[in-house]
């Protein structure tokens, strides 16, 4: 069977001036293609087009758009569409056959897989305190439900189905596969990691695993945008999941927060990491240790943390105090650390005596 049917009366066709002067050209029920190009091209005052349910028919002259015809049967003599009264008139110009290509669009709903084949990334601002952007991966996969509309009042639409089949007889569901996956996902990706950056402005990220629901919904809009500009609409997104790779970097920022929440500031949270990181650091190569260790810890290394200290905490207020009264944090940790690696204390009276040196700062 081929992509037409052409029903043509007995009784006209004994008539060779009058031959096929009533075509009757509909979809073709054997073919899976999504669009396809009418083997026809000639019409006449009395040619029959039916449409079935779920397409629509799309007329093209000389490379431009002529017209589009939605479901129904549509006589050229009777009917009042613009389209088909535009080929009438054509045809009582004094021409026998009106001229074009004609395309069935099946308008059924398709569904599409996206999935990233790369990890998103995407800047987290709340991770970083609401000042800078942790570097974030993002992977996850959903699915989109879209069909074909192409709409005679939009012009978006109608360029993007010139573009889209160019010198194409047929297009299928396996090259909106390929479409999708070369260059609609990437957009996809894109669209979802500009969302998510300007939610951690807003708030956190952590929980979007929980979430797909809200993300689908708040993503919509802005995807019904993009497969617009490709003649498709998207009747429905919905993500299957979505999670974020936890990274070292990730979990440093973490920990920068929980210990924010206990202390009731960021920076000053900050300040404490700079602490750990000295109490913790072995030798005499990195770290604040490191840097003080040519001219005598107790002395560089106080200033220095007394010029991060103000900087990360604020202008703390104080009074006179000698050094006798005030022991250098530092040297304090230092002592902490080497008494730990030593075995002579525990790993509770470290944590206890650590906590302690904090809650003077």
């Amino acid at each position: 069977m081929g992509l037409l049917h052409n029903n043509t009366p007995a009784a006209i066709g004994t008539d060779q001036s009058r031959k096929n002067i009533l075509e009757s050209i509909q979809r073709a029920h054997d073919t899976d293609a999504l669009i396809y190009l009418d083997s026809r091209q000639d019409f006449n005052t009395f040619s029959v087009i039916t449409v079935a349910p779920n397409e629509q028919v799309i007329f093209i002259k000389n490379g431009e758009f002529w017209g589009i015809l939605p479901p129904g049967r549509h006589e050229v003599k009777s009917e009042n569409y613009p389209v088909l009264s535009n080929i009438r008139n054509a045809l009582s110009g004094g021409v026998s056959t009106f001229t074009c290509q004609v395309y069935h669009v099946n308008t059924s709903e398709q569904n599409v897989s996206w999935g990233t084949s790369t990890a998103i990334e995407v800047q987290d601002f709340y991770l970083g305190g609401g000042v800078i952007g942790v570097p974030t991966l993002i992977r996850g996969a959903g699915e989109a439900r879209v069909r074909f509309n192409i709409r005679e009042d939009d012009n978006a639409s109608k360029q993007a189905f010139l573009r889209l089949m160019g010198d194409k007889k047929l297009y299928t569901a396996a090259d909106l596969s390929k479409l999708f996956a070369a260059q609609i996902s990437q957009e996809i990706a894109t669209a979802l990691g500009t969302m998510l950056e300007q939610r951690s402005r807003q708030g956190s990220i952590n929980a979007i695993s929980s979430q797909l629901k809200v993300l689908s919904d708040e993503l919509n809009p802005t995807l019904s945008q993009l497969f617009a500009t490709y003649g498709l609409e998207l009747v429905n997104w919905a993500f299957y999941n979505l999670t974020i790779d936890e990274t070292d970097e990730r979990k440093r920022y973490l920990d920068r927060l929980i210990a924010a929440a206990h202390t009731g500031s960021y920076d000053k949270a900050v300040g404490q990491e700079i602490l750990k990181d000295v109490a913790t650091n072995e030798g005499n190569s990195g770290g604040m240790a490191g840097a003080g260790a040519g001219i005598g810890m107790g002395i560089a290394a106080g200033e220095a943390l007394a010029t991060m200290a103000t900087s990360a905490f604020g202008k703390i207020e104080s009074q006179p105090q000698t050094q006798a009264q005030t022991p250098d944090p530092v040297a304090s940790l230092k002592t902490a650390k080497q008494l730990l690696d030593a075995g002579l204390i525990s790993q509770q009276a470290y944590d206890e005596k650590v906590k302690e040196i904090m809650s003077r700062l």
